[in-house]
């Protein structure tokens, strides 16, 4: 089906014989309540540890490997938390493990304070895919929040009950768009590639990572609207209530 908003054709066309439905985690089941307050408890956690620096300077500090983060995530390999908290530490000659695991725990868990929000939709549309025997897979990249905090963020809002398998690339060892992630998922659902759905955010990871494996793709947007120049999905929606229309619940 293709329906109009403000000039713009959303392509949301059934798709046949599908049998789960991956999702993304940020930014379409889950958006922070407050990023850039959980990244001041992380400053506040390194200026603990290197009092010698500025706000400014332990501000700097944590971008810059953020920054080692993003280029790790662009080559398709991770760099978590933990290595996050030893380029901090390392960078100013302290590199015993008691401190680099504190920080680390501190990195990891600053979003548990700030909280997160259900992506509008989220909960209903995971009831729906319930009840009509659709099986449910989470394929989540981290970056500062591990996989074992998202899973109690999810569960804070009512949401990790419905995802039968739960993928992170903290655990697997790789993020999106490689095929680890995604083939482990489908495997513990037990479906094969074109029997399956990914809804995600970003063309780049979640797109390309999808159509790569030979799943199906749907681009939500309804969050954060990917304009880069990477190749569009074949399905592109709004609203989460749409894989319902697209998977033919609804």
């Amino acid at each position: 089906m293709q329906s109009s908003r403000k000039g713009v054709v959303l392509l949301a066309k059934r798709v046949e014989g599908i049998r789960a439905v991956t999702f993304d985690c940020w930014g379409t089941l889950l958006q922070d309540r407050d990023w850039e307050g959980a990244n001041r408890i992380r400053i506040g956690a390194l200026s603990r540890f290197l009092p010698d620096l500025s706000e400014g300077e332990a501000t700097d500090l944590l971008m810059e490997a953020w920054a080692h983060h993003d280029d790790a995530w662009k080559q398709v390999e991770t760099f978590g938390p933990g290595r996050m908290a030893a380029f901090c530490l390392e960078a100013k000659d302290i590199s015993d493990d008691e401190s680099i695991n504190q920080l680390t725990q501190e990195f990891e868990e600053a979003s548990l304070n700030t909280g997160v929000m259900a992506v509008e939709g989220a909960k209903s549309t995971l009831e729906a895919l319930t009840k009509a025997n659709i099986r449910i897979g989470l394929v989540c990249d981290t970056g500062f929040t591990p996989g074992r905090v998202v899973r109690e963020l999810l569960d804070r809002e009512g949401l990790l009950s419905f995802l039968e398998c739960q993928c992170f690339s903290d655990e697997c060892g790789v993020p999106k768009p490689g095929n680890e992630i995604f083939a482990k998922c489908l495997a513990e659902l037990g479906v094969r590639p074109p029997e399956a759905l990914h809804v995600g955010d970003l063309k780049r990871t979640d797109i390309a990572g999808a159509h790569d494996i030979g799943m199906h793709a749907a681009r939500f947007r309804g969050v954060h609207n990917d304009k880069t120049e990477a190749k569009e999905a074949e399905i592109v929606i709004d609203r989460l209530e749409q894989v319902l229309e697209v998977t033919g619940i609804a």
